[in-house]
């Protein structure tokens, strides 16, 4: 499946370079996408008109195992990748005194502004039908999946999983031309995959992507074991 995302992944590209002169790719972080970021940094593209940022990340240093910034920097921006433009969304060394999240989103968000907009969209989905950094029951997602916001990133502090995140809102994520959803997991994983298939609710805010209806973004779901 790394493989053949990947493939869809670089059209995607290739086909809005065609059109203008750069490209904004979003990516999820995780353990889950470290294969596809290693097929997606050997596809033979103009890498140095690709403009990388994340969807969401962790509020940890640049060098902690858990930094999504990290895993992209090891595994993506690398090979023919290597000449992409990356734009994190934490920039904190460890010698310095943790952030100001407030300060981070909004910079994160005028960095986004700067680029124009996200182009295409890699999302992943939690145990729990979160995406991004949108968990259900984080006292800000009502605010992240708020449609009528300007595009770009929030702090969020999630109930049901470690640290406080910088994420995408919804605004951004659908303002993409193209969005991947990739549902790994097994059983159980898929089966909130087909509740959140068939109604839209705070309680799977994944929802919010695969019912959203319109033209744009082209949403495609790659699902596997």
């Amino acid at each position: 499946m790394a493989a053949e995302l990947a493939v869809h992944i670089s059209a995607a590209l290739r086909r809005l370079l065609s059109v203008q002169t750069s490209a904004v790719l979003a990516v999820s972080g995780g353990k889950s996408p470290i294969a596809l970021f290693q097929a997606l940094s050997m596809q033979d593209l103009p890498w140095h008109a690709v403009q990388v940022t994340l969807v969401d990340d962790r509020c940890v240093p640049n060098n902690h195992a858990d930094s999504n910034a990290a895993l992209v920097r090891k595994y993506l921006l690398c090979n023919y990748a290597k000449s992409a433009t990356f734009y994190p969304l934490i920039d904190w060394n460890d010698a310095d005194d943790a952030p100001d999240l407030e300060a981070v989103a909004a910079r994160a968000t005028a960095d986004i502004k700067g680029l124009g907009g996200i182009d295409v969209v890699i999302l992943g989905m939690g145990p729990d039908g979160h995406t991004a950094s949108l968990f259900p029951f984080a006292p800000q997602l009502k605010a992240g999946l708020d449609l009528t916001a300007p595009p770009g990133c929030l702090h969020v502090t999630p109930k049901t999983a470690p640290y406080e995140r910088i994420s995408l809102n919804l605004s951004a994520i659908l303002g993409a031309d193209t969005v991947c959803v990739a549902i790994g997991g097994g059983a159980d994983k898929h089966a909130v995959y087909r509740g959140a298939k068939e109604a839209t609710t705070n309680n799977y805010p994944v929802s919010h992507v695969l019912r959203h209806r319109g033209d744009q973004p082209k949403i495609s779901v790659w699902l596997h074991d």
